[in-house]
């Protein structure tokens, strides 16, 4: 089963399943895992609605137990000369899953310029999310994707934080010299500006540009993992990521979309949980750089679920 709403346009709703791919067949509404190194594309059939909830066990981790990692993490940062390191958790709460639904109304209705989804799967699981970052997106011969780093209150009205730009920045000028580097001219950037998701807010660039079918393929296995999700350098980044995070990300920070002929429109998989029988667990993160306070960090992360948490209180 899924349900799915992209921006500016009506709920999409499929019967059957999620099926392993290789990256070069991916088509149709696809997703994959934070790593790149699993591709699945739906697949429809009449199977029933069903709810795939498994009684399942998600390593959570403790605010005093984040906020030791996460010191640890900045003095790693500064001794290696890390620009970047983005470090996640899960938070696990009670909820009643017969609300999964409509929750998923209750999203859509809420944040319409976000990727809204919600499905279930007997490999993948049950997941669900309203996603604001495009990765890629291409129409024809025009291409965007965009630069989403920065994280703050929606209502808080300060200047951002040098860390916070720098932050944006290093995603940016990444995401610049991979379109460069591909042979992708033409390139307009917008921004940085603000751009509101929910009870927060990002600094966000716009990229547009010109590229074919081939060079689209191969931007988007050089995009994904991003250093918005990733860090910089990216493979350092991700391997302090393993050794660091409890966790497997599964599907969170991997990409989620559709993939056709006509057009491509990849969102990553952010502010999303998984449901299993009778919790929900948030997958939550945030961008460390050598000026990040730990505290503060963990306040991002509080933010960003309320994405979820604040319309799960409501039902």
């Amino acid at each position: 089963m899924l349900l799915y709403r992209f921006p500016g346009k009506n709920i999409v709703r499929k019967s059957g399943s999620f099926i392993p791919c290789e990256h070069d067949a991916l088509d149709g509404f696809v997703i994959s895992n934070f790593t790149g190194t699993g591709y699945w594309r739906f697949q429809e059939d009449e199977q029933s609605d069903l709810l795939f909830l498994k009684q399942e066990h998600l390593n959570d981790i403790s605010r005093e137990d984040y906020l030791l990692k996460a010191s640890q993490l900045v003095n790693a940062i500064r001794s290696l000369g890390l620009k970047k390191v983005v470090y996640s958790r899960i938070q696990t709460d009670d909820f009643d899953t017969s609300f999964a639904k409509e929750l998923f109304y209750t999203l859509e209705e809420k944040y319409t310029e976000a990727l809204v989804y919600f499905f279930s799967d007997k490999n993948l699981g049950t997941w669900i999310g309203a996603s604001p970052e495009i990765l890629f997106e291409q129409h024809g011969k025009c291409g965007i994707t965009t630069s989403l780093a920065g994280t703050k209150e929606k209502d808080d009205t300060n200047e951002w934080r040098v860390k916070e730009i720098l932050e944006q920045e290093y995603v940016s000028h990444y995401i610049f010299e991979t379109l460069t580097q591909l042979g992708i001219n033409n390139i307009e950037t917008h921004g940085p500006y603000d751009y509101f998701a929910g009870p927060v807010k990002h600094l966000k660039t716009d990229f547009l540009f010109e590229c074919s079918v081939s060079q689209a393929r191969e931007l988007l296995r050089s995009l994904h993992p991003t250093p918005a999700v990733c860090g910089l350098p990216k493979d350092f980044a991700a391997e302090l990521i393993s050794q660091i995070e409890d966790h497997d990300r599964e599907l969170y920070t991997g990409f989620i979309g559709e993939i056709t002929k006509e057009q491509t429109k990849l969102f990553v998989n952010l502010r999303c949980a998984k449901l299993t029988t009778g919790k929900i667990h948030y997958f939550l993160g945030g961008g460390f750089t050598k000026d990040s306070v730990a505290e503060q960090e963990w306040i991002e992360t509080e933010n960003k679920r309320k994405t979820l948490a604040d319309l799960v209180d409501l039902l």
